[in-house]
Order: structure tokens, then sequence, then C-alpha cells
């Protein structure tokens, strides 16, 4: 019996020669991306803040590919999911570097999260637990003991922890940094599409007059949006960490900076 290597079709080719036509500058400026990131990420290093920080503006290069993939295919309201991301990514960033003697918080808040699965499997999948190495359980209520006094919400209530690693919420970090806008607009809008409140919902609706729908796909809608704040979170994150950790690589800062200007410059 012959075997035939069944088709599947996956996205909507029609649409690229659109996409590919309409941002040719953007996808002419990402065919540089790939071997930039390679130099500036080539380096290993000591200090946890700058491994941190490096990992971060990797996952933010990381994501520009995903979104570049969505916004070819006119699936600009998913797109924005990962965009959404990629700015809380580059945030950290920036703040991080700003307050390095907040690193320790940020990096021991792992033990908060493990302590919430921990006690969540212990009551309701005691099963799964026992399949957890005895070491990596001991180390991680180990951890949580040295660390959760830094995360409490009142000193008087020592099983209250906080749910968020800084002790400043998400708003005023993006203040501190000059980003308050970005989240004020941005940041918002993207929430409300992954939250599927109202306002979220009616941002995919339809266009055209009388039609009461979520846009289908393939679509313009909010692609140029995904697109360019996925490039500008790219430019953040990458020079914010080259700042902190890899000064040598100053000119990729400004090669990415001055490609961003070339792209999205009003006529």
């Amino acid at each position: 019996m012959e075997n035939k290597q069944a088709t599947v079709d996956i996205g909507y080719e029609d649409f690229h020669a659109l996409m590919l036509e309409k941002y040719v500058k953007l996808f002419e400026v990402m065919q540089g991306i790939p071997p930039m990131m390679t130099d500036v990420f080539s380096k290993l290093h000591d200090k946890p803040l700058h491994t941190v920080c490096h990992h971060l503006a990797k996952m933010v290069a990381n994501s520009v590919n995903a979104v570049l993939v969505l916004g070819m295919n006119g699936l600009g309201n998913d797109a924005l999911k990962i965009t959404r991301s990629m700015f809380e990514a580059a945030v950290t960033v920036k703040y991080l570097r700003l307050h390095p003697e907040e690193f320790d918080d940020y990096f021991d808040f792992h033990f908060i999260v493990a302590m919430k699965r921990h006690k969540y499997m212990e009551k309701h999948d005691p099963a799964a637990l026992s399949r957890v190495p005895l070491e990596v359980i001991a180390s991680n209520l180990a951890g949580y003991d040295r660390v959760k006094s830094r995360y409490l919400r009142d000193p008087n209530k020592p099983n209250k922890v906080r749910g968020y690693w800084s002790k400043k919420g998400f708003p005023e970090i993006c203040a501190e940094v000059g980003l308050e806008g970005h989240y004020l607009t941005f940041y918002d809008l993207t929430s409300r599409i992954i939250h599927a409140d109202i306002s979220g919902v009616l941002a995919q609706g339809d266009r055209e007059p009388g039609v009461l729908d979520v846009e289908i796909a393939p679509s313009e809608l909010n692609v140029e949006m995904a697109l360019r704040t996925a490039h500008a979170y790219l430019v953040l994150a990458v020079s914010e960490y080259i700042v902190l950790a890899r000064p040598d690589k100053r000119a990729i800062a400004d090669r990415l900076d001055a490609d961003f200007m070339t792209v999205w410059k009003k006529s």
C-alpha cells in the first residue's frame, strides 16, 4: 500500500503578499535581526542579574518571530497577546537595571510560586506530589521559609504572602521606568483582550457597519499595532540588556533604534 503524506494547510498564504507589501520596510529590517541577536547574546554571565536579564531579553527577541508569523497571517488580535508578554519582560529588564538591589526579590519569588503549587498538589493531587523528587520538595520548602518574610502582606499574618514579586504594583513599575502611557493604553487593551472582558471582545469586532461579530482572520485588524509594539519592545529589552551587561555592543542598540525609526517614522 502506497503511503501518502497528508497535506495540512496552516495559515493564510494568500494573505502573505499583502502583508509583505504593506510592511516591506519592517520585513527588510527583520532580516538583520538574527545575526545581531546571535552576537549580542553570545556571552554568558557570572552575575545572576545579568544572566536573568539575558534570558528576559532573549525571550523578547524570540517572541518577535511569533508576532511576525501571526501578523503575516492576519491574526493581529492573537499577536497582541504575545506582545503584551514582551512588554512585561522588557519593563522588567529596565526596572531591574535601574534597581539591582531588588533582584533578589525578583529571583526568590520562585519559592513563593513553588509553595503555592505545593499546597495545591498536597490538597488536590497528592499522587502527582508523590512523584516530585524529595530533594526538590525539600529545597522548595527550605527556600520558602528563608524568603517568605520579604513577601508578607502584613507582618502580623505570617501565612499571607503577596501574589507578585515586587512591593510595587506593575502600574507603579511602569511609571517609574517611563512607560506609564504604554501601561494605560497598550497594556490595558491587551489585558482586556486576554481576559475576554467586554471591552476586549469589542476590540476584536468586525469594523464593517452593521456586522456584530468578531473579525474573521485573515484580517488587518490590529496587525500594525502588534508589529509596531513588538518591534518597540524588542528594541527596549535588548537595548536595556546591552546597557546593563553588554556595553561593548552599544552599536547594536544604536542600530536597533535607528532601524525602528526607519520602519515606523511618519512620512
